[in-house]
């Protein structure tokens, strides 16, 4: 009796088999290009802010709205990468801050509410990546200029000091914040201010660097209030040696 061997499976079989590999490697392609035209467009915003950093005449008002598209086509193209959402809360704050200084270039753009569309763009960039200090932090500079002292503004300034415990600019920067809106701030919110103080002292101990120097918090008019609240809280910390 003779037995028939098959030496693979039918064309047809073989064709169902391979079009999943075949169809998940085109999205992979696809995915990988848009990806790459999104660091693209990502690039040119970034170029546009470094270039009006110190200069906001370098750029008119064709080349902001020209920079603008960029970063909505960037997030169009990748809209779950938390990094892109926090240059849009660095292009809006620029902004804001053109609008603060009544730069002509606003009123060209009759773009406003700068500051609260950065605010929305740290909280869309926390929705992607809550673990990331820096950006808790720009949702806290941004709360703080819009004088909202509410329960996100405490959540903030939380898991900012304590995601990023060495990070010295974020601890100098809360500091200094809490100190200079003291007493708006939420009694927890004064806690955590405290805890940014202490922490800038002690980095500054380790990693003197002048422009977190420690004597700008030190000599703030509100330290004695923060002494005030150290002392009650009952806890050991550097700034017990700096309170009268």
């Amino acid at each position: 009796m003779t037995v028939v061997r098959h030496s693979g499976l039918k064309p047809e079989l073989q064709a169902i088999l391979y079009l999943p590999i075949i169809l998940a490697l085109i999205i992979l392609a696809i995915t990988a290009l848009r990806w790459s035209l999104a660091d693209v467009y990502s690039t040119q915003v970034s170029h546009h802010l470094d270039t009006v950093k110190n200069d906001s005449s370098n750029k008119n008002a064709k080349q902001w709205r020209q920079a603008r598209q960029h970063l909505e086509r960037t997030l169009e193209l990748r809209p779950a990468y938390a990094r892109y959402f926090e240059l849009g809360e660095a292009f809006h704050q620029k902004l804001d801050s053109l609008e603060f200084r009544k730069d002509p270039l606003i009123q060209e753009l009759d773009w406003h509410d700068n500051e609260l569309e950065a605010l929305n763009y740290a909280r869309r960039g926390l929705s992607q990546t809550p673990s990331w200090p820096y950006l808790w932090n720009r949702l806290v500079i941004n709360k703080f200029v819009l004088r909202q002292f509410d329960n996100e503004l405490t959540g903030g300034m939380e898991r900012a000091v304590h995601l990023g415990p060495w990070e010295q600019p974020i601890h100098f920067g809360v500091a200094m914040l809490g100190l200079n809106d003291w007493p708006n701030l939420q009694d927890a919110g004064r806690l955590h201010a405290l805890e940014a103080i202490e922490q800038t002292l002690a980095m500054d101990q380790i990693n003197h660097r002048k422009v977190y120097d420690a004597k700008k918090v030190l000599s703030h008019a509100n330290l004695s209030q923060a002494c005030e609240k150290q002392i009650m809280s009952a806890k050991r910390s550097h700034l017990n040696s700096y309170c009268p």
